[in-house]
């Protein structure tokens, strides 16, 4: 007699206890292969998505023309920055500024913010501000700035309430164009500009809610 003869003899009951751990068992193996490609994809999901990640950026990027302006940022005060920001500067702003055409130089003619003023103390004399063609001209020391670029300093001071850490402020961009051996206007554009929130929070190493609580014990 076949083994199916046996179970066709069998109770209703003995059958349905005979026929379910084979479904039992078809079941519990469907579940794990689902739950492993489940794994797989989500895996390989991640994988994709991290892989077309960009790396994060401290400043704003913006272009003009052949200009391209990165990094744009206002760094955190070195020293006593709390009173820095009490009276709305000095702070230092930071850039670099490269210049993609092949034939024309640009200069950069000012910077002017929401409120106060921006100078120069580094870079004071207009041509030290001249962008050659396939040249950069960077200020202050953004993150990945080449050493080898050319350097300027520029100040905002009187920014009042306009200049606070971790927020953004407008900072206008003015340049000129060489033409026929003349300087020209270029134009100028308004960067929305952050403000360095300086070093992270220094870490807490005394354990919290140390006493027993309701939550705890």
């Amino acid at each position: 007699m076949t083994w199916e003869d046996r179970v066709s003899v069998l109770p209703s009951s003995a059958r349905r206890s005979a026929v379910r751990p084979s479904r039992l068992a078809t079941a519990v193996a469907t579940i794990g292969i689902a739950v492993a490609l489940g794994t797989t994809g989500c895996g390989a999901g991640q994988v994709s998505q991290t892989a077309n990640q960009l790396p994060a950026v401290n400043g704003a990027n913006v272009n003009i023309d052949a200009l391209q302006l990165r990094d744009v940022q206002i760094l955190y005060p070195e020293k006593d920055a709390p009173t820095v920001f009490g009276n709305g500067g000095p702070f230092e702003v930071a850039f670099v500024i490269a210049n993609s055409d092949q034939v024309d130089s640009y200069r950069l003619k000012s910077i002017k913010p929401e409120k106060g003023t921006i100078e120069f103390t580094e870079g004071a004399d207009a041509e030290a501000r001249v962008i050659a063609p396939g040249q950069a001209l960077r200020g202050g020391t953004p993150v990945g700035a080449a050493p080898a670029e050319q350097k300027i300093t520029a100040e905002l001071t009187d920014a009042g309430k306009t200049v606070a850490a971790g927020l953004t402020t407008k900072l206008t961009f003015a340049f000129e164009k060489k033409e026929n051996g003349k300087w020209v206007d270029a134009g100028e554009v308004t960067v929305v500009t952050p403000v360095d929130a300086g070093a992270k929070l220094a870490r807490q190493d005394v354990p919290r809610n140390a006493e027993p609580t309701f939550y705890n014990q």
